[in-house]
């Protein structure tokens, strides 16, 4: 009998992944795994690797720490600096809180933890997959923004990009890999459709020097929605279930309120544990 795999993909969006980490904190109190393939995107890598670790304790703190640290300076798009000083704020995460790649082994052998990150000449999407080489970089990577982070994530030197960019709903890389079920955590609302916003265009005039990549930048909205396309017709194989906030978050990418972080946080965990309970009738 054919071996059916099931996938969980998680979306970025910065620190809306707070809602993420409330569903996969729920799934870990309730000892939900059911899957062969993990697929993260941008800040859904992070989320990912505290999933897999098995840590619950500090994971709303993780997302509180980068909302109160000083991350984020707007100044800097005149200085040339990083608006938003990702490789520090992750550097200073790993010392804080020290994740154990030990236990992401353990837990991912005979499995798939795969990082998605956008290649910078070619503006196509990479899949790069757990293993014995160092990680913290493919993560670093697959949420590098351009413009907003300036300082270059460099994989087997090659400049990378943010996986969201070439491959923001990786749900046909997961249908590719076997997976017949595939569970997407959203950081938007299930009708959420993307248009092009004014920093596609900002993105695309200071990515000049990669053409492929200001390409990419100016029809996101088609690539994104292509995904969703496959979401809500995927083949007749397959099933595809989105974990959505029913309405849009208050949290935004950059946001730094710890209340609406918390609420977001909690809204996860409300959705999470409906879905569980849906299964269990």
């Amino acid at each position: 009998m054919e071996n059916k795999k099931t996938a969980l993909i998680v979306e970025g969006g910065g620190q809306r992944g707070v809602f993420s980490f409330g569903i996969t904190d729920t799934f870990i109190k309730r000892d939900y795994d059911p899957f062969d393939i993990y697929i993260g995107v941008s800040n859904g890598v992070a989320v990912l690797c505290w999933y897999l670790i098995r840590e619950t304790d500090n994971n709303l703190e993780k997302m509180l720490y980068a909302a109160r640290g000083d991350y984020l300076d707007y100044k800097n798009i005149f200085t040339g600096g990083d608006i938003i000083k990702f490789h520090k704020m992750y550097e200073d995460g790993e010392k804080m809180f020290k994740p154990n790649m030990e236990k992401i082994r353990k837990t991912v052998e005979g499995k798939k933890y795969i990082a998605v990150v956008t290649d910078a000449l070619s503006a196509q999407a990479e899949y790069h997959e757990f293993g014995d080489d160092e990680w913290m970089p493919k993560m670093i990577a697959s949420g590098t923004l351009p413009v907003l982070v300036r300082t270059p994530s460099m994989i087997d030197g090659r400049r990378k990009f943010d996986g969201g960019v070439a491959d923001p709903l990786p749900v046909r890389k997961a249908y590719e890999l076997g997976a017949k079920r595939i569970i997407v955590i959203r950081t938007y609302e299930e009708k959420f459709k993307r248009k092009l916003k004014l920093e596609n265009y900002i993105g695309a005039f200071f990515s000049r020097e990669y053409p492929e990549l200001r390409k990419a930048l100016l029809k996101h909205d088609k690539t994104y929605n292509t995904a969703l396309d496959f979401i809500h017709n995927p083949p007749s194989d397959c099933e595809v279930i989105q974990l959505c906030p029913p309405t849009r978050l208050k949290s935004k990418r950059d946001s730094k309120n710890v209340d609406i972080l918390k609420a977001d946080y909690n809204l996860g965990q409300r959705v999470a544990e409906n879905y569980l309970s849906n299964l269990e009738n």
